[in-house]
């Protein structure tokens, strides 16, 4: 089956809610991610700026434990095989309509995430 790029752009934004989310509960309010610089490197190349922080998952969590944010961290580790692109790796650069599709999904998994949040 073939995979889109508006739709791989869509579940790379929401990807990247996750992953900000995850880092913002490991660090606090000042993470790497959440900087208005990464976003716009990540428009350019998403894999470029994501892949190293998949990487860093397992630590994000471990973090966030430590920080007495083990619950919410672990509904938001839980929820990256949902949102991960379905191609082999993530999108190296984005279209202008790829682009609007990543905002689309980045706003709609914002939203997802401070719902789950709030019920915790």
């Amino acid at each position: 089956m073939a995979h889109d790029g508006p739709s791989e752009a869509l579940r790379t934004g929401r990807l990247y809610a996750v992953l900000a989310e995850l880092q913002k509960q490991a660090v606090g309010e000042h993470h790497s991610l959440g900087l208005p610089g990464t976003l716009r490197a990540l428009l350019r190349a998403p894999s470029k700026v994501l892949n190293p922080h998949l990487w860093q998952v397992g630590a994000y969590l471990l973090a966030a434990r430590n920080r007495g944010r083990g619950e919410s961290a672990t509904v938001l580790f839980r929820s990256i095989p949902d949102v991960l692109p379905l191609g082999q790796e993530l999108p190296h650069a984005l279209t202008p309509q790829e682009r609007e599709r990543f905002h689309e999904g980045l706003t709609a998994q914002r939203a997802e995430i401070a719902k789950a949040l709030q019920e915790l």
